[in-house]
C-alpha cells in the first residue's frame, strides 16, 4: 500500500473545512471519527509488528494469540444489524450448499449472529480495536465485507488473508458514494450492476490500480427486501401518500427545502405525509430534524418515520420526494412508483467521484430518469404529483436500465455471489 497517498488523505480530511454529504456508507461514520487519529493510527499500524512482541495486545484485545487463531476458509464481517441483509442471501446459499463459512460482527444484537444456519459459525468480536485488532490479524482464504477503506484507516490487510471481497451497500450511487480510496485496496467487488463496474474501471486507469476482478451478482439486499415486501400489508386510503426520504448534510432536502415542501404539502391538506430522514439525518442533523418535528408534528396525516428498515413505508407511498438517496432507486426497483428528486449540490471533495470527470452515476441516473426537479418547482408540486403519478409508464421505460445499473439479477444475487466467493476461496 502508499502511504504517502494514506497519509495524504488522512491530512485532507483533518483540514477540510467542509463536511461530506454523500449516502453515509459504514465506514464513513468512524471515518470522520477518525479523522484526528488518523495520522497515528496508520503510524501505529506501521510498527504494530514490533509493538506486538513488547505488549501482549493478543490476549489484552481478544484473549487469543495469533498463533493459536483458527484458520477459516470464508470469512463475512459486518459492523453491524444494518447491514446483515446485504449477506443473507449469500450466507444462505452457501449453508445450502453445506460449504462451511464464519460469521463475523462488531454489535451483539446483529441478528446474523443468530441466524441459525448449519455450516455457518457466528462469533461478535467487539467493537472499535478490539474489532480492528481481530480483523488485522485474520487467517482465512477470504474475507468478504461491506464497510470501504480497507488498508486505509482502521482495517488493515491481513497477511493472513488470501483476498478480500466487497459488496457495495447501495443501490443508487453505490461505490461512486465512498470516500477516497473506498474499494482500491480490495481484490475484488461484487457488484449489483454495470454502474459500479465502469466506475471502479475508471478510478482504476485515473490510479494507476492493477484491475480487480469485479463481477455484476445482482444487488443481494433488494432481494431481501423483495421478500420482506411481499409480506407486507397497507391500509386503503382515500388519499395521495407522499413519502419524504431524502439524503442528510447541508446539501439535503430537508436543510435546503424541508421547511418550504412540508409547508406547501400540509396547507393543501389532501396528502397523507410520510418523513424518512436518512438514518445518519437522525444524528448529523438532528437540531434540524427536531426543530421540524416541532412544527411539523405527528398527527393524522403527518407521520415521522425512524425505523431501521423503511421498506413499509415505501410500499405505503404513491409517489417518493427525495433529492439524490440512493432510496430512490430502492424505490423503483421494488415498488416502480414514481419518484420527484430535487437537485443538489454534490461535494465530490474526499470521495472517489472526486477523480472522474463526469457527475457520480446517482445524479447522472436521476437526470436521464427525467425525475428531476428545482427549486421554483416547490411551488408547483402538486402538479407535478399528478403528472408522475398519471405517467407511470415513464418509468416503465426506464427499468431495463435502472436493472443492468444496479440489480442486474434480481433473485439470483444469493447464488450468483456465493458461486464467485468460493470460485475465488478456491482459487
Amino acid at each position: 500500500m502508499n502511504k504517502i497517498n494514506v497519509l495524504t488523505y488522512l491530512l485532507f480530511m483533518v483540514i477540510l473545512p467542509l463536511p461530506l454529504f454523500a449516502y453515509l456508507d459504514p465506514g464513513s461514520g468512524s471515518m470522520l471519527f477518525s479523522a484526528v487519529i488518523g495520522i497515528v493510527a496508520t503510524l501505529f499500524f506501521v510498527i504494530k509488528g514490533v509493538f506486538f512482541k513488547i505488549i501482549d495486545l493478543p490476549a489484552y484485545f481478544s484473549g487469543v494469540s495469533r498463533g493459536k487463531r483458527a484458520k477459516h476458509s470464508i470469512v463475512f464481517y459486518c459492523e453491524g444489524p444494518q447491514y446483515w441483509n446485504i449477506f443473507l442471501p449469500v450466507i444462505k446459499e452457501l449453508s445450502s450448499r453445506n460449504v462451511k463459512c464464519t460469521y463475523l460482527s462488531s454489535k451483539e444484537n446483529d441478528p446474523g449472529l443468530s441466524c441459525g444456519f448449519p455450516n455457518v459459525e457466528t462469533k461478535f468480536i467487539g467493537e472499535g480495536n478490539k474489532a480492528f485488532f481481530y480483523l488485522n490479524t485474520l487467517s482465512a482464504d477470504v474475507c468478504i465485507m461491506t464497510t470501504p477503506g480497507l488498508d486505509v484507516l482502521q482495517i488493515k490487510r491481513s497477511k493472513g488473508v488470501k483476498k478480500y471481497i466487497h459488496i457495495p451497500h447501495s443501490t443508487g450511487g453505490g461505490c461512486s458514494g465512498y470516500a477516497t480510496y473506498g474499494t482500491d485496496y480490495y481484490d475484488a467487488v461484487l457488484t449489483g450492476g454495470d454502474s459500479d463496474i465502469e466506475f471502479i474501471r475508471e478510478l482504476e486507469q485515473v490510479r494507476g490500480l492493477p484491475a480487480k476482478e469485479l463481477v455484476a451478482i445482482g444487488c443481494t439486499y433488494m432481494d431481501v427486501l423483495r421478500e420482506k415486501a411481499s409480506k407486507i400489508t397497507t391500509p386503503a386510503s382515500d388519499r395521495i401518500t407522499i413519502l419524504l426520504s431524502p439524503t442528510w448534510g447541508l446539501h439535503g432536502l430537508l436543510r435546503k427545502y424541508g421547511d418550504k415542501v412540508l409547508t406547501y404539502l400540509t396547507n393543501l391538506n389532501k396528502y397523507n405525509i410520510i418523513v424518512r430522514p436518512h438514518p445518519q439525518g437522525w444524528i448529523s442533523d438532528k437540531d434540524l430534524i427536531n426543530e421540524l418535528k416541532n412544527k411539523f408534528p405527528d398527527g393524522e396525516h403527518l407521520v415521522w418515520d425512524s425505523a431501521p428498515d423503511g421498506t413499509e413505508s415505501m410500499k405505503t407511498a404513491d409517489i417518493m420526494i427525495s433529492d439524490f438517496s440512493g432510496i430512490i432507486f430502492d424505490f423503483i426497483l421494488l415498488f416502480e412508483k414514481p419518484v420527484l428528486a430535487f437537485k443538489g449540490n454534490y461535494d465530490k471533495r474526499g470521495h472517489d467521484s472526486m477523480d472522474i470527470k463526469e457527475d457520480p452515476w446517482v445524479l447522472q441516473a436521476v437526470e436521464r430518469t427525467g425525475i428531476s426537479i428545482e427549486e421554483k418547482d416547490v411551488e408547483d408540486l402538486e402538479s407535478r404529483i399528478n403528472e408522475k403519478l398519471e405517467d407511470k409508464a415513464e418509468f416503465v421505460n426506464h427499468l431495463e436500465f435502472i436493472h443492468n445499473s444496479m440489480d442486474k439479477f434480481p433473485g439470483e444475487s444469493g447464488a450468483r455471489g456465493a458461486d464467485e466467493i468460493t470460485r475465488i476461496a478456491g482459487s
